[in-house]
């Protein structure tokens, strides 16, 4: 791209304000000085039980946050005002308990924590300025000043004031340091102006970077949103790309990791993309930490294909710490979107692009081609005439070159793209299925069969209408079956319209192959087979397993006790849904666990286990017990895909 000339100096067209006038390059506004007060004491304080030392704290950790699991407010309850301050500002998962206890007792907060908020600098003062100020910005300023005046000292509410007031432009370090050697030997990405199409100047690149080492356990400093807002995002996240490599070339010190969090602040797409692969790889290499950075980068990106790539790893990695922090940052999108972790993963199906019909369409000018999906979504393409070609021609003479070009790139992202997600959309249908997952029409129709990628999967599957009872989100009764055409119609085993029946609570699922009536399974089998369509996964005629007489009355499953299998079929559980268990002491893992339909865990138990981080330090593992509780209740269903998973281990 040309770049176009900048203005002469002084002409400051198009920047934003925080370019040209930095804050920080000003005198900055008085602050009040610390106050040496004391927390008041408020009145339900003396009125309240201790904790049981079970429930306490442990001393050695005194500023752990993982000890408080979400919804359990017994600590703060107790009188950790502190507490709640600092899980609101550290707490991730728990933060959202923190904010409801918050605001549920903002008297008692603003006894606890105004000391601390006007105190010496430290954490305990920013996590008591971060509490205060989410009260008052809630409505709770004139309590918040109230509590202030019970100090007897017109200073204290002065200074209250002040830092409640306080302009978030002025939220910067005291002392602004040069940036580090590694700033100079980033590549050549700059950010452009939207309105200009310019790059902007050394002196503005130099001041974003000052407000991207600033910190952020307040926000996103302003400055960076006003960059943000007048720059174009493709240009941000090359920039930011360039400038992680600088860091990553210098060595990655954790105390510049600011140019790595700024991947999450000004990434895209792109930079997810070839993120991803790092994150995988570093646990390999004792860069836990790291890895661990680039989940939350990933989540703070944001984006659906960003969001598709961290579900990835929560779904399956090698490493299980890094694998337990991507699911946790899924579960914090899906909560703050009030969603399960299972609705969240349809709506995190990219569209690739795509149009309508599930296709793209390559133009090279003089020829264009057309791009389809096969049954496990890897794409084809098609010509003109609608023949299947082997793959994408290259371009020649009578082709434009321009578009050709860009046909040709679009193409190989599209495959790129289609094989990172491809056996993570297989999969979960296939998951769906085999715990009796349902769908709500509207819903069914708008993220699956209409969906222009997940489409071409449905439309090989066998597909029932359920009546459920009310509030229930899986199993039910089959009340019928049908496809979906290529055209998005629906229609019977006969390739007849099917009209689905009346019933009060109506849902659609994926029959597994011990409720498919056997007349509608071989019906469906034979249209399949007339139109030359795969399944993406084995549903009509899928081999079913059930429990032995002897085994309904027992607890636990012992047919492949003693049976010895290759580690790597262990690891591969993870694509049934598996989880590994928790590490016992040297790391070594002697247990993989699978979430049933109806509520329970089955656990698998091997010996001599597998060693975290070192996956083929043995290479077979001895089966043990299957524990999966009352087996005489386990569902048909369950305990069908229970043992098949199992024989799938010494097959």
């Amino acid at each position: 791209m040309k770049l176009a000339p900048w203005p002469a100096a002084g002409d400051s067209a198009g920047l934003p304000a925080v370019l040209v006038n930095p804050p920080w390059l000003a005198p900055r506004m008085t602050r009040s000085k610390p106050l040496a007060l004391a927390p008041l004491p408020h009145p339900l304080d003396a009125q309240r039980q201790p904790l049981p030392k079970k429930k306490q704290l442990p001393k050695r950790r005194p500023s752990a946050v993982r000890v408080i699991k979400p919804g359990n407010e017994d600590i703060i309850d107790a009188g950790n005002v502190a507490l709640a301050a600092r899980i609101y500002a550290n707490g991730k998962a728990e933060r959202d308990m923190a904010h409801r206890w918050l605001l549920a007792n903002p008297e008692r907060a603003a006894y606890a924590l105004i000391a601390p908020a006007l105190g010496k600098a430290g954490t305990a003062r920013e996590n008591a300025i971060g509490a205060l100020r989410m009260l008052a910005a809630s409505g709770h300023a004139a309590l918040l000043l109230d509590v202030a005046d019970r100090y007897a000292d017109h200073a204290v509410r002065a200074a209250m004031r002040a830092m409640l007031d306080e302009d978030p432009f002025e939220r910067y370090f005291a002392t602004v340091a040069p940036l580090p050697a590694f700033w100079k030997k980033r590549g050549a990405a700059r950010p452009h102006l939207a309105s200009t199409g310019m790059a902007l100047p050394d002196d503005a690149i130099e001041r974003l970077g000052v407000m991207l080492r600033f910190p952020r356990s307040h926000g996103i400093y302003p400055g960076i949103v006003q960059v943000q807002q007048a720059c174009t995002p493709a240009s941000l996240a090359d920039f930011a790309w360039d400038l992680f490599n600088a860091w990553l070339r210098a060595g990655g010190d954790i105390k510049e990791n600011w140019a790595f969090t700024s991947l999450g602040l000004l990434g895209n797409d792109d930079v997810a993309r070839k993120l991803t692969p790092l994150i995988r790889a570093w646990p390999g290499r004792n860069q836990h930490g790291r890895a661990a950075i680039g989940v939350l980068a990933l989540a703070a990106i944001g984006t659906d294909t960003a969001l598709m790539l961290l579900n990835g790893i929560a779904q399956k990695v090698r490493f299980k710490a890094l694998q337990d922090k991507a699911r946790e940052q899924i579960e914090q999108v899906a909560a703050a979107r009030r969603l399960s972790a299972d609705e969240l993963e349809d709506r995190l199906a990219p569209d690739l692009g795509l149009d309508q019909q599930g296709t793209l369409l390559l133009d090279f000018g003089a020829r264009q081609f057309r791009v389809g999906f096969d049954e496990a979504l890897k794409p084809y393409v098609r010509d003109a005439a609608g023949a299947r070609l082997p793959g994408l021609p290259k371009p020649n003479r009578k082709d434009k070159a321009a578009l050709a070009k860009a046909a040709v790139a679009r193409f190989k992202l599209l495959k790129q793209d289609a094989r990172t997600i491809a056996a993570q959309q297989v999969r979960r249908l296939e998951l769906a299925m085999c715990a009796q997952r349902r769908w709500q029409p509207e819903v069914f129709v708008r993220l699956l069969a209409c969906h222009p990628l997940v489409r071409h999967l449905v439309r090989r599957l066998v597909l029932g209408v359920y009546e459920l009872e009310p509030g229930a989100s899986d199993g039910g009764r089959l009340l019928a079956c049908f496809r979906v055409g290529p055209d998005g119609a629906t229609t019977t085993a006969g390739d007849d319209e099917f009209l689905p029946p009346a019933c009060g609570n109506l849902h659609i699922g994926i029959p597994h192959a011990l409720d498919l009536p056997p007349m509608d399974a071989a019906a469906f089998g034979q249209l399949f087979a007339d139109y030359e369509l795969l399944q993406p996964f084995a549903q009509i005629g899928r081999d079913t397993r059930a429990l032995s007489k002897k085994e309904t009355m027992a607890t636990s499953l012992l047919r492949w006790q003693g049976v010895v299998v290759p580690t790597g079929r262990v690891l591969g559980l993870a694509n049934k849904g598996w989880r590994r268990g928790t590490a016992q002491d040297g790391g070594s893992i002697v247990t993989f666990n699978k979430p049933l339909a109806d509520g329970r865990l089955a656990e698998l138990h091997i010996t001599p286990g597998i060693i975290a981080g070192l996956v083929h330090e043995y290479p077979q593992q001895t089966l043990k017990k299957v524990v999966a509780g009352t087996l005489s209740t386990l569902d048909p269903v369950a305990a069908s895909e229970l043992i098949r998973d199992l024989e799938f281990l010494r097959a």
